[in-house]
C-alpha cells in the first residue's frame, strides 16, 4: 500500500516547483511512516528500524516531485525524514505501553520516564537506519536531478561539453 503510493509519486517532477508543497508532503510522509512504525512495533513487539529507510525514500520521492534539484529543500527533507524516524520510535514506545495496559494519561503524566528510556530503544541500529533515512531522502532527488535536468541545464554533460568546445572553436 505504501509502496504503491510511492510509485505514483516517483513520476516525472512537477512543472510548477513549490518548496512549501515539497516540505508539507515530506512531513506528511514522515508522520504517516512514524504511525506505521509505531503500529508495526505494536504488532511484533519490537522496533523495526528498517521502516526508517522507507520513510527516507518516501520523503525523497515527495521532495523530487514538488521541488526538483533544490539542495536546501533536499536537506530539509533529510531532517524531516530523521524526525519521522524519531517520532516513529517514540510512537512505538507509547503503543507498546498502551498495549501493556498503561493508560494514556499515565504515560503522558510520566513522559519524562518514557523519554529517559528512548535512547535505549533507538540503539546503534536505529541510529544507522536514521542515517540511511537521511541518505535516502537526499539520494532520491539527486538521482532524479540527473535524469530530469532543470530547464536550461544540459541533459547530457558530455554533449554539453562538446557543444561548448565547438562553440569556442568557431573562429578557427
Amino acid at each position: 500500500m505504501i509502496f504503491a503510493a510511492l510509485r505514483s509519486v516517483r513520476s516525472r517532477p512537477a512543472k510548477h516547483q513549490s518548496t512549501l508543497a515539497a516540505l508539507a508532503g515530506a512531513a506528511g510522509v514522515a508522520i504517516a511512516g512514524a504511525v506505521v512504525w509505531g503500529l508495526v512495533a505494536l504488532l511484533i513487539h519490537k522496533q523495526l528500524s528498517l521502516i526508517g529507510l522507507a520513510i527516507g525514500l518516501g520523503v525523497g520521492a515527495v521532495v523530487t516531485r514538488f521541488r526538483h534539484a533544490h539542495l536546501p529543500t533536499m536537506i530539509a527533507g533529510a531532517v524531516i525524514a530523521v524526525a519521522g524516524c524519531a517520532l516513529g520510535t517514540l510512537l512505538g514506545q507509547i503503543f507498546l505501553l498502551l498495549n501493556s495496559q498503561v493508560s494514556l494519561s499515565r504515560i503522558l503524566g510520566h513522559l519524562n520516564l518514557v523519554l529517559r528510556a528512548y535512547p535505549s530503544n533507538v540503539g546503534w541500529l536505529g541510529v544507522l537506519f536514521y542515517g540511511l533515512a537521511a541518505y535516502g531522502a537526499i539520494r532520491v532527488p539527486m538521482r532524479a536531478s540527473r535524469r530530469f535536468p532543470q530547464p536550461g541545464q544540459p541533459s547530457d554533460p558530455a554533449a554539453a561539453a562538446g557543444d561548448a568546445l565547438s562553440e569556442g572553436n568557431g573562429g578557427l
